[in-house]
């Protein structure tokens, strides 16, 4: 049964709190038409009818979002106004959903181990595939898209050929709760445990590590990869040197135990979703301060920019996605 879905105006219903502890303007990148932007920072609207706890997001080439809905063991494929554009059922527990630029997304099942591989331009399932025999969790797509990584609670990254569906390499490093990989498709940065890892792709080899004494959750690029940043839930995120992984500044936002991070595509802001207080952080980048702090009801999980980033979305446990303008 295909669910119906629908974008709700924000009112009254969200309180919007400023943060004074920043100075930086909360402006749009000036650029040319069609140059990468952010969001002014407002709460828009809001996609509900999901019923299934969101959890994974991602956004799809042809600019639809892709929803994990946990409880439901499904994925949602909506257009960016919340129109449902088909439903898949997947492993069970999904946690994370990533996509190719031809239209295969890939969804992980945490409580099965699968890799789910979703053809979205036919509406169909291709394959399941396990990876693990424990869960399988967060997912990255190399720069050309034929392999994926994905990292698992049994302490292994492991890596699947996009085309053949076949568990090719894997590597015992603890990794579990964020990854991400660098723009030139060389580089795989991952968390678990207070620790933050540099691994080279494709060979799966730890070029170094470090430990970070924090409540590590995700990770996330500046899209010049001139920084790593990490979202510690015990209160602030780590800014790293790409390289070395030494702490270049750490940033703690008032109110917030950072969770879900986003750097937006102009490179000017990080957001910072925080589970636990329920709140998304904006912060300036250059300056490291926080522009803005917007206060949301339910679970933030989440955060992805649209192609230009005049969109942000974030999921939301609470059975909906914040849409940030």
């Amino acid at each position: 049964m295909r669910l119906q879905l629908l974008a709700v105006l924000l009112g009254s219903t969200y309180a919007m709190a400023g943060c004074t502890s920043g100075t930086a303007p909360n402006t749009h990148h000036q650029g040319g038409p069609g140059a990468p932007t952010h969001p002014a920072g407002n709460l828009g609207f809001q996609i509900i009818g999901l019923a299934g706890r969101p959890f994974g997001l991602n956004v799809a080439a042809t600019g639809g979002l892709l929803v994990t809905e946990q409880d439901l063991n499904q994925l949602a494929y909506l257009d960016s106004l919340g129109g449902s554009a088909g439903n898949f059922a997947v492993g069970r527990d999904p946690g994370d959903v990533v996509a190719t630029s031809t239209g295969t997304a890939f969804v992980s099942g945490f409580n099965d181990g699968s890799v789910s591989v979703v053809d979205l331009p036919t509406n169909t399932i291709r394959q399941v595939v396990h990876v693990s025999r424990n869960n399988a969790y967060r997912l990255a797509l190399s720069k050309d898209e034929s392999r994926l990584y994905v990292t698992s609670a049994d302490g292994h990254l492991y890596t699947m050929n996009t085309a053949s569906h076949v568990v090719t390499d894997s590597v015992s490093l603890l990794v579990f709760d964020g990854l991400t990989i660098d723009h030139a498709g060389t580089t795989l940065y991952a968390t678990a445990s207070g620790t933050v890892w540099r691994i080279d792709a494709p060979g799966l080899t730890t070029a170094r590590q470090a430990s970070l004494g924090c409540a590590a959750r995700d990770v996330a690029l500046a899209t010049d990869d001139s920084e790593v940043y990490v979202a510690c839930e015990d209160g602030s995120i780590a800014v790293l040197d790409p390289s070395s992984l030494s702490t270049k500044a750490v940033i703690s936002p008032p109110g917030a135990a950072p969770f879900g991070l986003a750097v937006s595509p102009d490179n000017a802001q990080l957001y910072v979703a925080s589970s636990l207080t329920h709140t998304l952080t904006i912060i300036d980048r250059a300056t490291r301060t926080v522009v803005k702090t917007l206060v949301l009801a339910g679970t933030p999980r989440r955060v992805v920019f649209n192609k230009l980033g005049t969109k942000a979305y974030v999921s939301n446990e609470g059975n909906w996605i914040d849409v940030i303008e």
